[in-house]
């Protein structure tokens, strides 16, 4: 798989720490929740990947705010994107060869897991699909740029 190379860099990733925190403040308070969820995830995916260890405390942090600003339990996305980058990522990336194709299909599986963690802590209503819809077609269309 190609390499990301604006994920591979300490500033981007503490600037999209900074964003998600902000925007999960103002923005979870009007109308969208989980805003960059799938870009902490590939941010995630591709740290672990390139052995970038160092990076994982920022992105754990923003995985927790998000966790926190949402109502989900402390620690359920970081453990969501471990179990996906353990079991599923070796199975697609052997068959995908185009980035914005892989990458896509991660945060659709990303948040195919988080709805199942939003229907295991609340009620599920056409609000909370259509935000989580309007997140990973976002989250794609930023990752397909990048």
């Amino acid at each position: 798989m190609p390499r990301i190379y604006f994920l591979s860099n300490i500033f981007s990733i503490l600037f999209i720490t900074f964003i998600v925190f902000f925007s999960n403040v103002i923005l979870s308070i009007h109308f969208i929740t989980l805003f960059f969820a799938g870009l902490v995830f590939v941010s995630f995916i591709q740290s672990i990947s390139f052995k970038n260890y160092r990076f994982l405390f920022f992105i754990i942090l923003s995985f927790i705010f998000i966790e926190i600003s949402n109502g989900l339990a402390i620690g359920s996305l970081s453990l969501l994107s471990f179990f996906i980058y353990t079991f599923i990522v070796p199975k697609i990336g052997n068959y995908l060869e185009s980035k914005i194709l892989y990458y896509g299909l991660l945060n659709i599986i990303f948040y195919v897991g988080v709805f199942f963690l939003f229907t295991i802590n609340s009620e599920i209503d056409n609000i909370l699909i259509s935000k989580i819809l309007f997140n990973c077609i976002l989250d794609i269309l930023i990752v397909s740029f990048i």
